[in-house]
């Protein structure tokens, strides 16, 4: 058989294993998701309460007391939680009437321009209500499993954290002897094995650290701003800023549309929703595309194609979960890629950073370099 007859089939046969390597990879993802969800999940919290535990180590707490503390604080979380979704939703049913009358309000002055009635908007959207009103919306939603659907994720994710939770126990617990027997495996290379797992761990902790805190102070920020316009729910739709914060672009947008739908229906389009929609972008886009840059650095920079496919792949195969997962995971990637030489090529293809004519002049080691500061 000649050379290139030989080539071209390798070549053939090495796209064909990979491209089965990839199916197989993502039937594993889905066919054990209810085991590798929680997994996940578990190894996230691993690296988010790891300073607490070494604060109690630093004070001579014994580890299996820290854990202990750790979960009693986790407990009093889920708790406080329910106990204000549950106080906040409780006058829900109130509302629905002064949310009935203003909605079929602001839907006739928009549609009365094309002269669309409001039941015929109903019937586009295939809603077999009789009258437009919040209550008969609602139950239509029921009926077609919607609110059902919605209600069954959340359930889903509270499952699968308290799950990823006795996970992180076992996780916590053999953390140290698994990366003694890591260094022990790659002895003869122990100090290049140090180094990676430092880096690794200490910029992984970094990111869903700061992640976290500038979630939560976006989520805090949107609270005070919805308490003092008086706002319908305010700190539900402040908790719900705070989760969808980690899913980038959709999640802070749906965390800003769904306070401003709210406002629509107390006040209707008026200064009143304007304004406060001004303060929620403002809030959204200077600690998404300011401060959370600086502080995550260039390092964390991801391609917005890249993020975009992450939420892809990662909503079909794992839900609503994996959409939460998926910056984390891909982010993780990155800095996996980063710190492992033959993989460098990978993360500055996921990377964010604006390539120049300079940096393709410059010698290949420079601009590995340039990457990792």
């Amino acid at each position: 058989m000649p050379e290139y007859s030989t080539n071209r089939y390798n070549k053939i046969t090495a796209y064909f294993l990979g491209f089965i390597s990839f199916v197989l990879f993502v039937y594993i993802l889905m066919a054990l998701s209810e085991i590798l969800i929680p997994v996940t999940i578990a190894i996230f919290l691993t690296y988010l309460f790891h300073p607490l535990l070494m604060y109690f180590r630093k004070i001579k707490i014994p580890k299996w007391l820290s854990v202990i503390i750790i979960l009693i604080i986790v407990g009093g979380l889920y708790y406080l939680l329910g106990f204000i979704l549950i106080a906040s939703l409780s006058n829900f049913p109130e509302k629905l009437e002064a949310y009935s009358h203003n909605l079929s309000g602001f839907l006739y002055t928009i549609l009365k321009p094309f002269n669309i009635t409001v039941h015929e908007f109903a019937d586009f959207l295939n809603l077999q209500i009789q009258e437009f009103e919040i209550d008969s919306l609602f139950k239509s939603l029921f009926e077609a499993g919607v609110i059902q659907n919605i209600f069954n994720s959340f359930s889903g994710i509270l499952g699968d954290i308290f799950i990823a939770l006795i996970f992180w126990i076992f996780m916590i617990l053999g953390k140290e002897k698994f990366e003694r027997r890591l260094k022990l495996a790659f002895k003869d290379k122990r100090e290049t094995v140090d180094k990676n797992l430092d880096s690794i761990d200490h910029q992984l902790q970094s990111y869903i650290i700061i992640k976290t805190i500038l979630s939560f102070i976006t989520g805090a920020i949107a609270t005070l701003i919805l308490m003092l316009y008086g706002i319908d729910f305010a700190i539900v739709w402040g908790l719900l800023t705070f989760f969808l914060n980690y899913i980038p672009n959709i999640g802070s947008l749906i965390a800003t549309i769904a306070p401003i739908l709210v406002s629509l229906l107390e006040y209707g389009f008026g200064f009143t929703t304007i304004s406060l929609s001004a303060l929620l972008l403002i809030n959204q886009n200077i600690i998404g595309n300011l401060i959370e840059p600086h502080y995550l650095g260039r390092q964390m920079d991801l391609s917005p194609v890249f993020v975009l496919f992450s939420l892809i792949f990662w909503g079909s195969v794992w839900g609503i979960v994996g959409m939460f997962l998926a910056v984390p995971i891909a982010a993780a990637m990155k800095i996996l890629f980063s710190n492992i030489e033959p993989l460098k090529p990978l993360a500055i293809i996921m990377g964010s950073k604006v390539v120049s004519d300079e940096d393709l002049k410059r010698p290949e080691k420079r601009v590995e370099k340039s990457d990792e500061s």
